[in-house]
């Protein structure tokens, strides 16, 4: 698991971002092109999120990467 503070907050509105579009993590999977496990690996803290994963994740659930980072 990742312990950074930080990290886990961006996981946490990562997750909050898929809820918010109303995507299962199979349909976010989907939209990214990856599998399920991919999507539920990230959210729970055992892989990380690169800039373009983050940008890519926010867009397939229709939200603005940008706001979502400053509010972190």
């Amino acid at each position: 698991m990742i312990y950074s503070q930080r990290y886990e907050a961006l996981r946490e509105v990562l997750q909050g971002v898929r809820h918010s579009a109303g995507l299962t993590q199979a349909e976010l999977a989907q939209k990214l092109g990856r599998g399920q496990s991919y999507v539920s690996k990230i959210e729970r803290g055992e892989r990380y999120l690169d800039a373009l994963e983050f940008i890519l994740w926010c867009e397939a659930c229709g939200a603005s990467p940008g706001k979502i980072i400053i509010g972190i």
